[in-house]
């Protein structure tokens, strides 16, 4: 989880601490962020339909190696949305 938490900071993302496996993030657009990071091979569980987590996707926080890729390809997709 530290890995997501250093990674939503570092990129001005909010986003709620868990005790849990995951971390819900507030990423704009969760359907389109969901869409892009399935095309990458990164599945998250976009959660905007619940009260209150408009705009948010529940990232889970695996393997050392897994998360690293899914903040990499975080990375890609919302510094891609940004050009």
């Amino acid at each position: 989880r530290e890995l997501l938490y250093d990674a939503c900071t570092g990129l001005g993302l909010p986003f709620w601490r868990s005790a849990a496996n995951f971390v819900l993030v507030r990423v704009g657009d969760a359907s389109e962020v969901r869409a892009s990071l399935a095309a990458r091979g990164i599945h998250v569980r976009d959660r905007s339909s619940a009260p209150g987590c408009e705009g948010c996707v529940r990232i889970t926080a695996g393997w050392v190696a897994d998360t690293e890729a899914c903040v990499a390809a975080l990375e890609e997709v919302l510094c891609a949305g940004q050009r």
